[in-house]
């Protein structure tokens, strides 16, 4: 088991923006995706999901990652 080291901004902050740029990778192969449409609630749902995830990525960019 490995014993926990502390808190590293610096590692909270490379995490944070790895799994942004994962969520935004997947935006974009879903907008891409000829099977996204209205009546495809599957991939609606998963757009909504990202755009909401993102919009809490950016809120802890702000709080815990310096500019």
């Amino acid at each position: 088991m490995v014993k926990p080291t502390g808190y590293s901004q610096a590692v909270l902050c490379q995490q944070l923006h790895a799994l942004y740029d994962l969520l935004q990778k997947r935006k974009k192969e879903i907008l891409a995706d000829p099977e996204l449409t209205p009546d495809n609630d599957a991939l609606n749902n998963e757009l909504e999901q990202i755009y909401h995830r993102s919009r809490l990525l950016q809120e802890c960019f702000e709080q815990f990652c310096p500019s």
